[in-house]
């Protein structure tokens, strides 16, 4: 993002908003922990800030911190419709196309006219947003959005529950820290999460010890 983008977004966010964040429809560690790490930052400036999934996702991600705040608009289509609807901003992240948020949600997502900010790493992003943070380098839309409160100048606002969301999205994407996109400056951000409060052995015993179909999958 360039500085200008920054600064629009940080001229936006000066007083208090309502704002919703997006993941993607069966959303996985990185969507969840994504959105809620962006929750905690948003709500600690005193923002009207709602998640809303659009539909469950596994049980072994249910640990997380505000977990108990996110709506699901497959069950809960008319409190998250009129949120939708009257949203100042709208964060869409670990997707980059309305559809992937499933078509019945999607059309709520372009008749909203609240700003729209994308914050994603998968290819060929459509033109949807405001402001768009897109980079397919990156190992997870986590890793992006601690780069995005870096730039805004606000790592030191990373309290323990942001960092433990932060830590499941980037563990889950790189499948432990093995996939190719995980970089140095990779491992220097689970080293500042850590640091931050992030339990990494209990993290995993979390979201790997836990005896489920889904994490079998996982």
């Amino acid at each position: 993002m360039t500085k200008t983008e920054i600064q629009g977004i940080k001229t936006l966010l000066n007083d208090s908003k309502t704002i919703v964040i997006v993941p993607h429809k069966n959303p996985d560690g990185d969507a969840i922990g994504s959105s809620l790490a962006l929750y905690h930052y948003l709500i600690a400036y005193n923002h009207s800030v709602k998640v809303i999934a659009p539909n469950d996702y596994p049980n072994f991600l249910k640990w997380l911190p505000g977990d108990d705040t996110v709506l699901k608009f497959e069950t809960q289509q008319e409190e998250s419709t009129s949120l939708l609807l009257k949203a100042d901003i709208i964060f869409t992240l670990d997707f980059n196309a309305y559809h992937r948020a499933g078509d019945r949600m999607a059309k709520y997502l372009e008749e909203s006219e609240a700003v729209k900010i994308m914050i994603d790493h998968h290819q060929k992003p459509d033109d949807y947003a405001t402001f768009t943070y897109s980079d397919v380098s990156m190992s997870s839309t986590c890793e992006m959005v601690y780069n995005f409160l870096n730039m805004l100048g606000d790592v030191d606002r990373i309290d323990s529950k942001i960092a433990t969301c932060l830590y499941v999205g980037i563990m889950t994407d790189t499948g432990s820290f093995r996939f190719p996109a995980t970089t140095s400056s990779t491992h220097r951000i689970i080293g500042d999460l850590i640091d931050k409060g992030a339990d990494n052995s209990q993290i995993h015993n979390n979201v790997f010890d836990t005896n489920s179909f889904n994490r079998l999958q996982l």
